[in-house]
């Protein structure tokens, strides 16, 4: 596993859009009785982007405005501003205070500002920052949920039918220190718990997709978690994840286009594409390609539709290295 990462930014700030109304009832519950969910809520990521693009203190994670709606009998709204910090920083609670104060100059409404840190640090727990000067004070107090604190509550979790505690569960094996075979099998065991649980195609997608994320394995184990799937889905008599093949696919091409421009060799390139159907290696040209150009010539599209396998590794192995479209298609 070289160079195989744990992203978190787009990981959490989807699972928080998705799941927002449940983290808030499993983590923040006297505040999630508060809210009217009648009404719904609306993430304002775009705003946030705005206000912290030009901000001189950097090294986000990932972070989320969402704009609730309370229940206690006005039209007042609440902006909770959520902070989701993956590592110590010396300045996140002046972060935080250099946002809330940018959110509360642009829409004039009360704030409740939150800290989730999903590092592995037990006794890092940012939660004031104050600056007097000459008889001036300037300060902010907040809130954190600390992930790691859930460790003592692992039985509660796997037992909970709150979509969130299966996020909490992940995220608390990707902080472990653990060889690769036995992240793989913890893997296969979460994802096990996802149809157990008894929840529907999107929920099980929503959260497999976070998890297989967080937890990201090499292309040597990925192949046996993939055929772990296979066979949980069997034995469940469902056919939700096994677009996990798929997704096996979008990994190898991915990881063997970066092999093929970082070191000039594409058998990682190979190894992914063996692992699905010939219509999935179409589809998944088609979405690289789309990333890479943006637009695909109707004339191209047709070419992909009548190409036979070695053609799509070709056309991959083409899209890797060149500029311009025509190029991948040149013969």
């Amino acid at each position: 596993m070289s160079k195989v990462k744990s992203e978190y930014d787009n990981p959490w700030k989807e699972v928080m859009d998705i799941y927002f109304k449940e983290f808030m009832e499993l983590c923040w519950h006297e505040h999630y009785q508060q809210i009217n969910w009648q009404r719904g809520y609306r993430t304002l990521d775009k705003e946030l982007a705005k206000i912290s693009r030009d901000a001189p203190i950097g090294n986000r994670e990932a972070d989320k405005l969402i704009e609730v709606s309370l229940n206690d009998g006005n039209d007042a709204f609440v902006l909770i501003h959520i902070e989701i910090q993956a590592k110590r920083d010396s300045r996140f609670a002046e972060r935080m205070l250099l946002y809330r104060y940018r959110i509360r100059d642009l829409y004039k409404k009360p704030i409740a500002s939150l800290a989730i840190l999903i590092d592995a640090e037990k006794n890092w727990r940012p939660q004031f920052f104050s600056e007097t000067f000459w008889g001036s004070k300037l300060e902010i107090q907040f809130p954190i949920i600390k992930l790691i604190d859930y460790r003592n509550q692992i039985a509660e979790l796997e037992n909970s039918t709150n979509p969130f505690s299966q996020v909490i569960l992940a995220q608390l094996v990707a902080l472990e220190k653990q060889d690769q075979e036995k992240r793989l099998i913890s893997k296969i065991e979460l994802t096990r718990h996802l149809y157990i649980k008894g929840w529907g195609k999107d929920d099980i997608l929503s959260l497999y997709k976070f998890l297989d994320w967080v937890l990201a394995l090499p292309p040597s184990y990925e192949l046996n978690y993939v055929q772990a799937i296979e066979k949980i889905e069997q034995e469940m008599k469902v056919t939700y994840i096994t677009s996990a093949e798929r997704v096996g696919i979008e990994k190898g091409i991915q990881q063997g286009i970066q092999q093929g421009i970082e070191q000039g060799k594409l058998e990682g390139l190979q190894e992914g594409i063996e692992k699905g159907r010939q219509e999935g290696e179409r589809e998944i040209l088609m979405d690289f390609l789309k990333d890479k150009f943006k637009d695909i010539p109707f004339h191209f599209q047709r070419k992909i539709e009548q190409a036979e396998k070695r053609s799509i590794l070709d056309f991959l192995k083409r899209a890797a290295v060149v500029k311009t479209i025509e190029e991948v298609f040149e013969d």
